[in-house]
């Protein structure tokens, strides 16, 4: 019974983990640049379908097949439309809580699963291969089916081994910053020559690098940089990053928290 008990919690858990994502995500999408609502037409359906697919590229894989298949069907207006979604998704969830509420084992749980949780867990860890063009982290999208390429968490760039190049320290700021700052890089992509990286996609179209959801999201890797700035400066042939005051204070317990709070792990 113990165990029934703790897999129905885990359950309602992630579930809830789900749908406060897809609702913040459908609360943003439902706002333009401006922050204002979007118009009542259905033609607004067309920018909140996208604006979602945006908004939850890192948890949800949506294709532009899919969008497309979906904005055929819908014949409401945006307000309508984004009412009717709130509300099933409110239905769909106590549907599933009163499933899960059900006791049931655990063994028939994971049989009934689509996919493997170990397969999940090895495409999660090895992803597709690619790095980020400029810290260097790994996409987590898994296997190859993805459109853009994206990680939960970017680095500092100098752990990607980026450095200034005037001074030949290591570059101390996430590129989750700078890509949407009025700096500018350089590499053998753009041929040395200087380019803004809130323009990244004109290089590197295939990579998505949201600013963080949290200025704690990073913590652990800002923690990393500065126990360990010496080091990464030795290995990489390059002077040790100016790393802000601010992060001499993250401490150990602080930065293993944003890291768990950025992949949400209780």
């Amino acid at each position: 019974m113990s165990e029934d008990k703790t897999l129905c919690k885990l359950k309602n858990t992630n579930l809830l983990v789900i749908v406060d994502k897809i609702r913040d995500a459908t609360e943003q999408a439902s706002k333009g640049e401006d922050g204002v609502p979007l118009p009542d037409t259905k033609e607004s359906i067309t920018e909140l379908i996208n604006n979602m697919r945006k908004y939850l590229i890192k948890d949800i894989s949506i294709s532009v097949e899919a969008e497309k298949t979906v904005l055929f069907q819908i014949q409401s207006t945006c307000h309508t439309f984004t009412k009717s979604l709130i509300k099933s998704l409110s239905e769909l969830m106590e549907q599933l809580q009163e499933e899960f509420s059900n006791s049931e084992d655990i063994s028939e749980t994971l049989n009934k699963l689509p996919i493997k949780p170990q397969d999940v867990l090895f495409k999660r860890v090895f992803g597709c291969g690619q790095q980020c063009p400029f810290c260097k982290v790994p996409c987590e999208a898994g296997g190859k089916e993805h459109e853009q390429h994206h990680a939960a968490v970017h680095r500092p760039q100098g752990l990607g081994r980026c450095r200034i190049v005037d001074t030949e320290k290591l570059v101390e700021t996430l590129c989750t910053t700078d890509v949407h700052s009025e700096r500018k890089f350089s590499n053998t992509d753009t041929k040395q020559e200087w380019h803004p990286y809130k323009k990244y996609t004109d290089y590197y179209p295939d990579w998505l690098i949201p600013p963080d959801r949290t200025i704690e999201a990073s913590d652990y890797w800002k923690f990393v940089l500065v126990q360990y700035n010496d080091r990464f400066a030795q290995e990489y042939k390059a002077k040790p990053a100016d790393v802000p005051e601010a992060w001499r204070r993250i401490t150990k317990e602080q930065a293993l928290k944003g890291l768990k709070d950025a992949f949400n792990i209780k």
